[in-house]
């Protein structure tokens, strides 16, 4: 594979034309397909096959005013006489608007302070109608809000500007050359657009969530700059070295480092495509597009990025010369983490473990108008419902049953607030049941099992929402199953060793139980919430610990390719286990942390300037992030690979550089050392 991918790279650098003008056919084609068949992005997160789902269409065919598409709008007095006229000014108004097909009654509060207007749609297109009822009913005095999508939707700001502009710093400081800087930012922003473009574009084939091209978002961005890092910081070392030919370079370039690139992109991309396996139509899609995006940035960095490397020529290298410090501190601290292994491994592993604590208490859900930020009307509408009617009336459940007793025997389960009956269609009766706890609260959950353990069919939005998130928390233990096993299975094959895949994939158990932990923290428990914009604390997207288990596991084992490679060429070189551990170290320690720090920016961004749904996924891999590169990478494999000695590259069968005997397998580092050959120049063969 080293061979063929150095082959391409020496192609695209002789025919940079050719590759410029092939990539700017696809951007444009790609462009104009999106604008050509693009179709609205779905904000709804729903699993075909289950229970609570098939009784919930059932309801919504017998019972088409039972909420099946609608929404509610929510006054707030005291709404005395005074506000009366006000108040039916605003029904009229809501009942006026174009794609609403009816509105409710008011329902008033005990104490008549709150009261809200149920809406039935028949149409998604009608926030600008209701917008205009509410101002205008604020302008009487009244206080309205609207529950999510029927009064617009927040603007968001986009994270990719503050990412772009993070990683720009970390480049020039990395690479101090502006040419060298710009050119990852350069083909990590094409791939971006010609992702993002293709997805939309999709989108007349398939309805899309509209969390899958935000991931695509913060992952192609941020692995697209990486991937290219990691080739330019390599030409970059050989024409220091001396080398005369920079076609020459750029392919011997592709054949190492080009080489880790595809084999980083490949666990990426699998462990995103494997999200197929959990069966859950929407994290499909979202890992499906990320991986796309992942797979847009590898062929790129492959192809496009030796393209503008030969057109860059010598400019590439800047006229700051290396002075080498990055390199002999790397050299230095690799030096004392192997020197203090012992405890470097049990303070790393004690850590890691610290922070995983708070996985204990782990507890799922889908987002509701309830996680929103206290500023929006949404939540405040929520916020009113909770406190006039209860805060199970943001929850309602529904009962499909044929026995016309039920809700005298449902009324006294515990935790049921009231029971309201709501239709009757033949011999089927809907009942809508109010729990005493909210929609997020155990006490639900609780409630929606002990109903169905007594036979009843229990559905709504809540029931749903708790369904998938068990669906998810059971297909957890699955997926993580399938990621570690690929991992120890291509590990193996690439480096050939028992122990490194062994050690590469609890590493990654620890950064990600410290990554969810920390998030756990954060964002449910609400520990320094302020600081990282929590409003409120709140259980975690049910599927956010299974998207972070795919991404988390393709970038950690991006790091654990670039560090081991350059250690294991080290090895494969002279066969001193312990001198390949600091040399390699310190060949590629600096750049992972550049790339680590260009990922934290980009999920940082996500953090800073994402919504209710994109802000804890992006903290959590930001976390992750943090602790896989600088407490895993940077303290932990350097010092478990020092305490394992020659015995980490140990394979049955398989002789150790130093050790005499059959080399025959070896035959892949053999073919390094020949390309490291090809671009020395002839004074330093």
């Amino acid at each position: 594979m080293a061979g063929s991918i150095e082959r391409i790279g020496g192609f695209c650098a002789r025919r940079r034309w050719w590759v410029l003008v092939a990539w700017i056919v696809i951007l444009v084609s790609a462009v104009a397909g999106a604008a050509r068949f693009a179709e609205p992005l779905t904000s709804e997160f729903a699993i075909a096959g289950m229970e609570s789902t098939d009784t919930l269409d059932q309801v919504h065919q017998e019972f088409p005013a039972s909420g099946a598409d609608g929404g509610r709008v929510v006054v707030a007095g005291p709404l005395t006489t005074t506000d009366a006229a006000a108040v039916t000014a605003l029904g009229h108004s809501l009942a006026a608007v174009p794609g609403v097909a009816d509105v409710s009654k008011l329902t008033l509060a005990p104490g008549g302070r709150v009261g809200f207007f149920d809406l039935t749609l028949s149409s998604d297109n009608v926030p600008g109608g209701v917008a205009a009822a509410v101002r205008a009913a604020r302008a009487s005095g009244l206080q309205v809000e609207a529950s999510s999508g029927l009064a617009g939707e927040p603007a968001t700001s986009s994270s990719s500007a503050i990412g772009i502009v993070i990683a720009l710093v970390v480049l020039l400081i990395t690479f101090g050359s502006l040419v060298a800087a710009g050119l990852p930012l350069l083909t990590a922003i094409l791939g971006l657009v010609v992702s993002l473009e293709t997805i939309h574009a999709i989108t007349a084939l398939v309805s899309l969530n509209s969390v899958a091209p935000t991931l695509a978002i913060l992952l192609g961005l941020a692995v697209g700059i990486d991937y290219a890092l990691f080739v330019v910081n390599r030409h970059r070392q050989q024409l220091r070295a001396g080398s005369a030919d920079v076609t020459a370079s750029i392919a011997a370039a592709m054949g190492t480092a080009g080489t880790a690139v595809f084999y980083a992109a490949l666990t990426v991309i699998a462990a995103l495509a494997g999200l197929a396996v959990v069966r859950i139509g929407f994290l499909t899609q979202m890992g499906l597009a990320a991986a796309g995006a992942v797979l847009v940035a590898m062929v790129m960095s492959l192809t496009l990025t030796p393209a503008l490397l030969a057109f860059a020529g010598r400019r590439i290298v800047g006229r700051r010369r290396a002075a080498g410090t990055p390199h002999r501190f790397a050299h230095r601290w690799a030096a004392v983490v192997t020197r203090y292994r012992v405890v470097a491994v049990i303070g790393s592993v004690l850590v890691l473990a610290v922070l995983a604590i708070p996985v204990a208490g782990l507890r799922l859900n889908l987002p509701d108008d309830g996680t929103d930020p206290s500023s929006a009307t949404d939540r405040k509408a929520y916020d009113l419902i909770a406190d006039g009617f209860g805060p199970g009336a943001n929850g309602p459940l529904l009962v499909l049953t044929t026995d016309r007793t039920a809700a005298a025997r449902i009324a006294a389960v515990d935790d049921v607030a009231r029971v309201v009956p709501s239709g009757v269609h033949g011999d089927d009766v809907l009942l809508t049941v109010i729990p005493a706890s909210g929609p997020s609260d155990e006490a639900t959950a609780t409630l929606v099992r002990a109903l169905r353990d007594d036979g009843w069919r229990v559905t709504g939005q809540t029931a749903v929402a708790i369904d998938i998130s068990q669906r998810l928390a059971n297909a957890l233990p699955v997926y993580l199953a399938l990621v570690v096993g690929f991992a120890f299975v291509l590990l193996l094959a690439i480096f050939r060793s028992i122990l490194i895949p062994l050690t590469a994939t609890l590493s990654f158990l620890l950064s990600l139980g410290a990554a969810l932990g920390c998030t756990v923290a954060v964002f449910q428990w609400g520990w320094l919430g302020s600081a990282f914009g929590v409003d409120p604390a709140a259980p975690l997207l049910s599927f956010l610990p299974i998207l972070v288990i795919g991404v988390l596991f393709g970038l950690s084992m991006d790091y654990e390719m670039f560090l081991v490679s350059g250690m294991r060429e080290e090895f494969a070189s002279h066969g001193d286990a312990q001198r390949a551990v600091t040399s390699g170290f310190a060949r590629g320690a600096m750049v992972v942390v550049a790339a680590a720090l260009i990922m934290i920016g980009v999920f940082g961004g996500g953090v800073v300037r994402g919504d209710g749904t994109i802000r804890p996924i992006a903290f959590a891999l930001g976390a992750g992030v943090l602790t896989d590169a600088f407490v895993v990478r940077l303290v932990l494999v350097p010092a478990t690979m020092a305490l394992l000695g020659r015995a980490a590259w140990w394979l049955p069968g398989r002789a150790l550089p130093g050790e005499g005997g059959d080399h025959s397998s070896d035959e892949e580092e053999q073919g390094a050392e020949q390309r490291e050959a090809a671009y020395r120049p002839a004074g330093r063969r």
